[in-house]
């Protein structure tokens, strides 16, 4: 055994009390910083008072491992807790969260690669199985029989009376030793216990909504979008795309210089662009929930929400374009492995990282960098197909930790399979150890921000613009004007105009952008037929690719619905508003 029963019983009661009341202290550690808010977790003496009346039982083994493995539970609830926190500026759901961690481990394994993200986690696995047994060996040295009675009583009491009464007793007096003295386990569990039924009652309301939407559009099969019906329509989602970049200290030195020059652009290439303000899902991650809370109109908050959305009978913009005559395109570079989702959501095609036929060398965590995405969208949409296209892309470049950040290539013909990217081979290969530095994320958000900017941009000048044709090398065609067909017989294509939405998925992380960043990202759509823009400018949108102030902040769940008022002509004249925008 590890610690004899026989060697000084008290010194091992009070080594247990202390190492119970710092854990049971930790869930106030992520806003509270060091020292926490509280000296005193009255759950402890309490716990080690009714130990210490226990006799030296077989049981008692199992009951101080129980005692350990729910303080290390605490521990880990509240290392969870920093962890939303500092990522996505929201405290841990329990009820919903539990569902990120296939997710978590696969974001760990993505940036650290298999060895060293087993060897992490087995180094955090062996950490807390011996701080665990240590616990419990502490928890084994003192018992009814070596412990005074007396003491084990007076502990209860403390934390006893003091569980129950030490809420009215700091109403009367917060300051001074009685404010060292609290409850955060309780506090903990009660708190997470009551958000729990608060949000299972939620879900269950979400659940009736997505079977109850009364929405035309909300129907299986979706509701065409006239107003498009012969137009090619591109919505790109720029990671960690949000206002902050624009609005915001040290980066709107950088990124406001970048919007004028490519408004500009836009104007020579005789390109119209209105810019709104979104706001999203969530914060700081979980881009996908923001793509879901887009295409079905619903607020996609949760990992569980989506798992409902998905496998319902409810629609999305993806059946309201197949509805107008659209063939329907992802290019989704983020997604490594299978992904069914992508089959339910309807895709008449689907192009991820392993099937984009991308050779060049990988950019840090991104798999193939924004140029050469935007460039498949050429290769694989106006290339291919003669009728009208709904294309969904969401890029990667700009996606934490920011690294490398690499320059545009001039010439987008000589892109082919990324192979041109060769000479960047290696750049950001440190970029696992960043997550650890702060402020060369900071650092890197910025230009990684810009880059992605110009490459969607540069390729809206160069497919969408209307430069004249036969300029050796430039490309410049004009998405959805004349061109020659798939097999050069120079047949037409059938859409007229072409209508692009880049959109940035959620903020940075609050640790990067800094505190209460809000969730506003901007929205910029460009088309070669300014009439096709005229409908957002009712709405709150603006000329130009600056975004509104946060009161023209439209709920990312309610686009689906603006779009049908401007393109289908569902509820004419009404203006969208935030209602209904919550759970």
């Amino acid at each position: 055994m590890m610690f004899s029963l026989n060697q000084a019983p008290r010194g091992y009661l009070v080594l247990a009390l202390l190492s119970l009341d710092i854990l049971l202290l930790t869930p106030e550690l992520p806003w509270a910083g060091f020292p926490p808010t509280h000296w005193v977790a009255l759950e402890a003496p309490l716990i080690i008072g009714l130990l210490a009346l226990l006799p030296p039982a077989p049981w008692r083994r199992w009951l101080a491992g129980l005692v350990a493995l729910f303080a290390l539970t605490i521990v880990f609830g509240a290392a969870g807790d920093a962890l939303m926190q500092t990522m996505q500026g929201r405290s841990l759901n329990l009820y919903v969260d539990i569902k990120l961690v296939p997710i978590l481990i696969e974001l760990i394994v993505a940036n650290l690669g298999l060895p060293l993200a087993i060897g992490g986690l087995l180094i955090v696995g062996l950490a807390l199985f011996a701080l665990g047994l240590v616990l419990t060996g502490l928890l084994q040295g003192f018992h009814a029989r070596n412990t005074p009675r007396g003491l084990a009583l007076l502990l209860i009491v403390v934390g006893g009376v003091g569980l129950a009464r030490i809420d009215t007793l700091q109403d009367d007096d917060a300051s001074g030793w009685m404010a060292k003295i609290g409850h955060p386990a309780v506090s903990f569990i009660t708190f997470e216990w009551q958000r729990a039924l608060q949000t299972r009652e939620a879900m269950a309301t979400f659940g009736r909504r997505l079977y109850q939407d009364d929405h035309a559009y909300a129907k299986p099969g979706g509701q065409s979008l006239p107003g498009l019906a012969n137009t090619d329509v591109i919505l790109g989602f720029i990671e960690s795309y949000g206002v902050a970049a624009i609005e915001r200290a040290p980066f709107k030195t950088e990124i406001q210089p970048r919007l004028e020059v490519i408004q500009n652009q836009l104007a020579a290439a005789g390109l119209s662009v209105v810019t709104g303000r979104v706001t999203a899902a969530t914060l700081g991650g979980q881009s996908w929930l923001n793509h879901a809370t887009f295409a079905s109109g619903l607020p996609i908050t949760s990992q569980l929400r989506f798992e409902l959305m998905i496998n319902s009978p409810h629609s999305t913009l993806i059946d309201d374009f197949k509805a107008s005559g659209h063939d329907t395109i992802a290019i989704m570079p983020g997604i490594t492995r299978d992904w069914p989702e992508g089959s339910l959501y309807g895709y008449d095609e689907i192009h991820t990282a392993d099937s984009m036929g991308y050779r060049g060398p990988s950019m840090g965590w991104a798999s193939m960098p924004d140029q050469f995405t935007w460039q498949r969208v050429e290769d694989y949409v106006r290339a291919r197909h003669d009728g009208p296209t709904f294309t969904e892309l969401a890029t990667l470049s700009s996606h934490a930790p920011w690294s490398p950040v690499i320059d545009m290539v001039d010439d987008w013909s000589t892109i082919a399979d990324g192979e041109i990217f060769d000479h960047w081979q290696g750049a950001g290969k440190d970029y696992a150890s960043l997550w650890h530095d702060t402020e060369a994320m900071r650092r890197n958000y910025g230009p990684a921000i810009d880059y992605s900017l110009q490459a969607a941009f540069g390729f809206a000048e160069r497919y969408l613009g209307n430069h004249e044709l036969g300029n050796e090398g430039s490309g410049n065609e004009g998405f959805g004007k004349e061109r020659l067909g798939d097999d050069g017989s120079g047949e037409d294509r059938t859409t007229e105009h072409t209508l692009m939405m880049i959109l940035g998925d959620h903020q940075a992380a609050p640790a990067i952008i800094g505190a209460s960043p809000g969730k506003d990202v901007p929205l910029h759509i460009i088309s070669d037929d300014p009439q096709l823009l005229t409908g957002f400018l009712d709405h709150g949108f603006r000329p130009g690719m600056f975004p509104p102030g946060p009161d023209a902040a439209i709920p990312m769940q309610a686009m689906r619905g603006l779009l049908h008022q401007i393109y289908a002509d569902v509820t004419p004249g009404e203006k969208v508003t935030t209602s209904g925008s919550g759970s």
